[in-house]
């Protein structure tokens, strides 16, 4: 996908890509696209990302590991380990936790969200009536 392609792309149709085009250990983006693809109706926006963890030493600084993205862009990298998938409700939160176990995504880790004062508050949305899984690989 490049120049008038790309220029044409959705922000989720490239989120989608970027996820495609990751594979690291046991997570293959291709398989989780595909998958995430075959259940659209269960799922309303996709991003994957690696989060930075605060320093309480420094709370002023850059959270450490929080520019790897951008120290990695010059090899062709993308390199984040933590899928974040909105849905319009737990509901679906939990049946796409079920569809990431039965089609084998790989992750270490699938947790459906449930906290909704953190989920409002890491949204911006109040009051928080979404569901969001989270699936992390190591």
């Amino acid at each position: 996908m490049t120049g008038p392609m790309l220029s044409g792309a959705t922000v989720q149709e490239i989120q989608l890509e970027l996820v495609r085009r990751r594979r690291f250990n046991d997570f293959d983006g291709g398989v989780v696209v595909a998958s995430l693809e075959r259940h659209r109706e269960l799922w309303v926006a996709v991003f994957m990302d690696r989060l930075g963890v605060a320093s309480a030493e420094h709370p002023d600084w850059l959270a450490p590991m929080s520019l790897i993205k951008l120290r990695d862009l010059p090899d062709n990298t993308w390199n984040v380990d933590t899928l974040f998938v909105l849905t319009e409700s737990l509901d679906k939160a939990r049946e796409l936790a079920r569809v990431a176990e039965e089609e084998r995504w790989g992750a270490n880790e699938v947790i459906v969200q449930d906290n909704a004062d953190e989920m409002g508050d890491a949204l911006g949305s109040w009051p928080y009536t979404e569901g969001v899984l989270t699936a992390w690989w190591d």
